[in-house]
């Protein structure tokens, strides 16, 4: 019988789960590959010149984040491997691919300016990604409701909004640089301000208006296999308009939050 050398390093639980990695640890992680595959795709297409299969890519990327998060959480599976894997993988299919995407589409004729409204925006994604990631877990109440700044898919499907419009409506001056570099521009600034804006955590349907709202759902689906464009672009407006509401519901949840407390003292 051999005892325990005293020296030999303890193996961490995230070593000890690599060496025996279970199907529902692999699942949300081959989810995030699965959309960085995607999105890595989008920019193969963007090279190509297909625009609209290189942002279709980028959606089916946005579905897959969507997942895999939700997945690891279903399945109890969190892990700081898997965190830091969805993060650069937004870093890639968020950030630089819709900015590269963007100045291929429309900016390469105006040089370094342009080239360097693109880097602006992919370093503002990833600096808001950094911003999440380091985000403290004891957050006021108040706060769980909200994201801070632009989510990084949102930011994606901002920026490519005139591809989408030039697609749907033939207007070539969605085309121009300047308007393209204005908007890579306020929408990066969008993602690292402070600007609150709903995450829909807090979203929960009445019992009595499930089956409406899965009637509501069917019909967007069937749109959307009509017309996906078009529905991108309501999507899109709808959020946008979103933004002030966000910030008063914000405001308004802040200060309760702060006279309960007072309230309390």
């Amino acid at each position: 019988m051999t005892a325990d050398r005293p020296d030999q390093p303890k193996e961490s639980p995230e070593k000890r789960r690599f060496r025996s990695a279970s199907l529902n640890w692999l699942l949300p992680n081959m989810l995030t590959i699965a959309g960085l595959i995607s999105g890595l795709t989008g920019l193969r297409f963007a090279l190509d010149e297909l625009w609209i299969s290189a942002i279709t890519m980028i959606v089916l990327a946005a579905i897959f984040d969507a997942l895999d998060g939700r997945m690891a959480r279903l399945l109890k599976t969190t892990s700081e491997f898997g965190a830091a894997l969805d993060s650069l993988s937004d870093a890639v299919v968020f950030g630089i691919v819709p900015a590269l995407t963007l100045y291929l589409w429309a900016l390469q004729d105006l040089g370094n300016i342009a080239w360097g409204t693109a880097l602006f925006y992919a370093v503002c994604v990833i600096l808001r990604l950094a911003r999440f990631n380091s985000e403290l877990p004891d957050k006021p109440e108040y706060t769980k409701s909200f994201f801070v700044g632009i989510p990084a898919p949102a930011a994606a499907f901002l920026v490519l909004l005139p591809v989408i419009l030039l697609e749907v409506t033939d207007q070539s001056w969605l085309r121009n640089e300047q308007l393209v570099s204005v908007i890579l521009v306020s929408v990066g600034a969008g993602a690292v301000s402070t600007m609150p804006t709903f995450n829909g955590k807090s979203f929960q349907v009445p019992s009595h208006a499930i089956l409406p709202f899965l009637a509501v759902i069917a019909l967007v689906g069937g749109i959307i296999v009509i017309s996906p464009w078009a529905v991108y672009l309501v999507l899109a407006g709808l959020y946008i308009a979103s933004f002030p509401f966000s910030v008063l519901a914000f405001y308004r949840r802040r200060r309760h939050f702060e006279a309960r407390r007072h309230a309390k003292m």
